[in-house]
C-alpha cells in the first residue's frame, strides 16, 4: 500500500486505453503492485474490463484496464470496443497509453474513443526502454496532438521506470471522494476470474499463433476440498474441432503443459496448494454470437457511483 500526505481524503477512477500491445496490463500491474491482468507480446489479450484498487489512508485510486483498441471488423471487436466505451464514462482521468517504438502508435478507433470523453488525459511513451536513446518528445512524430494532453510522461511500465512520477502527478487530478472499495481489495475481480485469465494467459503463451482470439476460459467449479487442497475446474473453450486438437495436443501433451504452468501461478494467487483439471470443448463461432459473448463475461462490470 502506497502512503501519501495528501488530505482531505481523495478517491477517482483513472482509465488506462490505447492499442493493443501498448503495455496497458503491465502498467495496471505496475502500479498496483500486483499481477491483475495477463501481460502477453500478443495483441488483443485483454479481453475484460479489470479495475485495479490502489489505497492508503489518504486515498483510493481505482485504475480502469480497458481492451485493446482496434477498428472493429467483427462481433467480439465491436465488443471490446464497448466495454473500453462505459469504461471511459464519468472518469477523473485517462491514461492514453503508446508504444513509442510503434511507427504507428495511435488509430482512428482510439482516437474515436478520446474524441467521446471530456475528461482530462495524459500522453504517457510507454517501453522508453527499448529505445537505444533518451526520450525526446519531437523525435516521435506519430504521436498524437500532444496540447490536448495535460501531461506528457514517458514511462518503462515493465522496468517502473517513471511510474512513481506518473502516479505522483496524477494524484493532482483525482478529486475528494469516498472509499468505494474495502481497503484490502486490489480488484473488482474475484479470485475465480483471475484464476481463469491465468489459464487463459498460459494458453496465449504457448498456442497464440496457432489460436489468436480464439479462446475463453469458464471455471466451472472452484472449492476447497477437506484436505485443504482447492479443486479448480475449468474450461478451455475453442470455436472449432480442429482447434480442440490443438489444445488438447498429442496425447494430451500440449493442456498437460498448460496446466503445468497455469498451477503454480494460480498456486501464488490463491496462496495454498491447487489441484487444476483442465477440459477443452467446442462452442461454435463463440466470438461471432453475441449471447456466447455476454455469457462469458465480455461486457464491462459497473463501476460504482460516484
Amino acid at each position: 500500500m502506497i502512503s501519501s500526505k495528501h488530505k482531505p481524503f481523495q478517491s477517482g477512477f483513472v482509465a488506462i486505453l490505447g492499442k493493443p500491445n501498448a503495455g496497458k496490463s503491465t502498467l495496471l500491474n505496475s502500479l498496483i503492485g500486483e499481477k491483475l491482468a495477463i501481460v502477453s507480446p500478443k495483441p488483443q489479450t485483454t479481453r475484460n474490463i479489470v479495475l485495479g484498487i490502489l489505497s492508503s489512508e489518504d486515498f483510493q485510486i481505482i485504475f480502469v484496464d480497458t481492451p485493446g483498441i482496434i477498428e472493429p471488423k467483427n462481433l467480439i471487436n465491436k465488443c471490446l470496443i464497448e466495454s473500453a466505451e462505459t469504461a471511459l464514462e464519468d472518469v477523473d482521468l485517462i491514461y492514453h497509453i503508446t508504444d513509442v517504438t510503434d511507427p504507428k502508435p495511435v488509430n482512428a478507433s482510439v482516437q474515436r474513443l478520446l474524441g467521446k470523453s471530456k475528461s482530462p488525459r495524459f500522453l504517457i511513451a510507454n517501453k522508453i526502454d527499448l529505445l537505444q536513446r533518451p526520450f525526446n518528445i519531437e523525435e516521435c512524430p506519430n504521436l498524437p496532438d500532444v496540447s490536448r494532453y495535460e501531461r506528457i510522461i514517458a514511462v518503462s511500465a515493465l522496468t517502473g521506470y517513471n511510474v512513481p512520477e506518473l502516479f505522483n502527478e496524477t494524484l493532482a487530478y483525482i478529486p475528494e471522494g469516498p472509499l468505494y472499495y474495502d481497503p484490502e481489495q486490489i480488484s473488482d475481480r474475484d479470485l475465480r476470474f483471475l484464476s481463469s485469465e491465468i489459464v487463459r494467459e498460459k494458453t496465449f503463451e504457448l498456442l497464440g499463433e496457432e489460436l489468436p482470439y480464439s479462446v475463453a476460459v469458464e471455471i466451472e467449479e472452484f472449492k476447497e476440498r477437506e484436505t485443504g487442497k482447492w479443486f479448480i475446474r475449468a474450461v478451455i473453450y475453442v470455436e472449432r474441432d480442429s482447434q480442440k486438437a490443438i489444445v488438447i495436443g498429442r496425447n494430451g501433451a500440449m493442456l498437460k503443459q498448460i496446466g503445468s504452468l497455469a498451477r503454480p501461478a494460480i498456486e501464488q494467487l490463491v496462496g495454498c496448494p491447487i489441484y487444476l483439471e483442465l477440459w477443452v470443448k467446442v462452442r461454435k463461432n463463440w466470438t461471432k454470437n453475441e449471447q456466447e459473448l455476454r455469457r462469458l463475461g465480455y461486457f464491462s462490470p459497473k463501476k460504482k457511483k460516484k
